[in-house]
């Protein structure tokens, strides 16, 4: 590990109660000790990347984007297991297993073990060669809470202040504001709001931001800003439902944008495969999806909107911005139309009918 105060490579012994032996400085994060691989050269780097153009992100978002690092994404082709690979482990099998019948019963106590070891790998990669690496779901290496309590919580405690962009403790609720609102952005998704209100998203954009369906207003466009999942989807249409005749923007991803080879985090809930809900398979949008994504969704997959890296997320939310407050273009006007409209304004003079 890189000592952060005298940038000297120290190995584990050389470096033990977090203190470099070199120039005798202590550090917060030793990657072989809190969760997370981290150390504090890695952590700043961490927080530059989700801050860039000056954002300021939270600590869950900051643990989204540790666990990115740690994972590896998946080709689109990449297969979970290997025939090959599977042949090698059962000739081991086969191999330590013949051995342990020709020794006695001596041997089972050293070469059993390997026998059942292979052959259970064989079969796991004989079943993995018949399916893509990407329809395995990401495994969080890290749980949220001790991340904050282990390795946000030590950082505090030996620097006592975060690095500048990163957010201990967010605001809680709406602010009251005086700009004028031309949108409504419903977020119902507590970390997104978070992430939002801690960057001033709706003073910015001119913006109301609400975490309640019966907290919006009359008459504005509103942004609904969803997780990706089925029943994320069927509330959006619920929303819709809700508000007739109103503009409103459906802000979250679609199934394939995350499908491999994308670098998204990608979620499973092991419930089993369920039906979509009567009002989300009669919408428009659930019927525009291939049939590849509604498979993927019924089968329990979802991608939470906070594991966006923050950039990517807050251009997402501008955009859906945009399109609630957009103008709409006009129809194009008929032949008939624009003659009429010019005689009204005495601007052309139309030759009769036939008249060339």
């Amino acid at each position: 590990m890189i000592c952060p105060n005298c940038r000297t490579d120290r190995r584990q012994r050389e470096r033990t109660g977090h203190t470099c032996s070199h120039c005798k400085s202590k550090f917060a994060l030793d990657p072989k000790v809190e969760p997370g691989r981290l150390h504090d050269i890695k952590f700043r780097e961490l927080v530059a990347k989700g801050t860039i153009g000056g954002l300021r992100i939270t600590v869950e978002q900051l643990y989204w984007l540790n666990e990115r690092r740690l994972h590896r994404f998946p080709g689109g082709e990449e297969r979970a297991g290997s025939v090959v690979g599977g042949a090698v482990l059962v000739v081991i099998a086969v191999i330590t297993g013949s051995l342990t019948i020709g020794i006695g019963s001596f041997a089972w106590f050293l070469l059993g073990p390997v026998t059942l070891v292979a052959a259970s790998l064989a079969v796991q990669q004989f079943r993995g060669a018949g399916r893509l690496r990407s329809d395995a779901p990401m495994r969080p290496q890290v749980s949220l809470s001790d991340f904050e309590r282990r390795v946000v919580g030590r950082w505090r405690e030996v620097y006592r202040e975060l690095p500048a962009g990163l957010v201990e403790h967010p605001p809680i609720g709406a602010k009251p504001t005086t700009v004028k609102a031309q949108a409504v952005v419903l977020c119902e998704l507590p970390s997104v709001a978070t992430f939002l209100r801690t960057n001033n998203f709706a003073e910015r954009h001119r913006v109301l931001l609400v975490d309640e369906l019966a907290n919006v207003p009359a008459a504005l466009p509103v942004v609904v800003l969803r997780d990706l999942s089925l029943r994320a989807l069927a509330r959006t249409v619920a929303v819709r439902e809700a508000l007739p005749g109103r503009r409103v923007v459906d802000c979250g991803l679609l199934p394939r944008a995350v499908f491999a080879p994308a670098k998204a985090v990608r979620l499973r809930d092991n419930a089993g495969p369920r039906r979509a809900p009567s009002a989300l398979g009669a919408s428009p949008g659930w019927r525009r999806l291939a049939d590849g994504e509604r498979d993927w969704l019924a089968n329990g997959w979802y991608t939470p909107l906070i594991t966006l890296p923050p950039p990517k997320l807050l251009a997402l939310v501008e955009k859906a911005v945009e399109r609630a407050v957009a103008v709409p273009a006009p129809a194009a006007e008929t032949p008939a139309e624009t003659r009429r409209r010019a005689e009204r304004i005495g601007f052309l003079t139309w030759p009769p009918g036939g008249a060339r």
